[in-house]
C-alpha cells in the first residue's frame, strides 16, 4: 500500500496569497527550514531549496505544471518568496526559492515550524529530497545528465 502524503497550509496564509499559494508555500518554507537545519544550499547568506517541473509535480501530485508555477510567481509577486538562480551551467534553467526576511522572521517565532524541523527525520521523502550536502541542480557525468532529486 502507497503511503499518502498530507497537504498542509498556514489558514493565514491561504487568506494572504490563496489556498494553493499557501499549500506550495508551506512546502517551500519546509525544505529551506530543512536544509537551514543541515547546512545545505547557502547562499547570498540565505538558505534556499530548488527542484525541477517534474520535482514540484511529484512533490504536488493534485496540482498541475502550471498551478504549480503560477503559484510559485504569485507567491514571488506578492513577496513571500525570492527566486535566483545559482546554476553552474548556463542552459540549465532550474529556479531556487527562498523566503522574504519578512517571512522568514514570522516562520523562525512560529513553535510549529520548530517543533515540525526537530522532529523531521534526515530523510523526509526521498522521492523529492536528496541527502547531499552539496546538492547541484543538474549534475553531469560523462556528458550525460543524471536526475537530481532536491529539494
Amino acid at each position: 500500500m502507497k503511503k499518502e502524503l498530507m497537504l498542509m497550509f498556514n489558514e493565514n496564509h491561504a487568506s494572504k496569497y490563496g489556498l494553493k499559494e499557501a499549500i506550495v508555500l508551506h512546502k517551500v518554507i519546509f525544505y529551506i527550514l530543512l536544509n537551514k537545519r543541515d547546512g545545505r544550499n547557502l547562499h547570498n547568506g540565505k538558505h534556499w531549496t530548488f527542484n525541477s517541473r517534474e520535482g514540484w509535480r511529484s512533490v504536488f501530485t493534485c496540482f498541475s505544471d502550471m498551478q504549480i508555477w503560477r503559484s510559485l510567481k504569485n507567491l514571488e509577486k506578492s513577496e513571500a518568496i525570492l527566486s535566483d538562480s545559482f546554476n553552474r551551467r548556463a542552459y540549465d534553467k532550474t529556479r531556487w526559492y527562498t523566503l522574504s526576511d519578512k517571512l522568514m522572521q514570522e516562520v523562525q517565532r512560529d513553535k510549529y515550524w520548530t517543533k515540525a524541523i526537530c522532529n523531521s527525520a534526515k530523510s523526509y521523502n526521498k522521492n523529492a529530497i536528496t541527502n547531499n550536502k552539496t546538492a547541484t541542480p543538474i549534475p553531469l557525468k560523462n556528458n550525460i545528465i543524471e536526475e537530481v532529486k532536491p529539494y
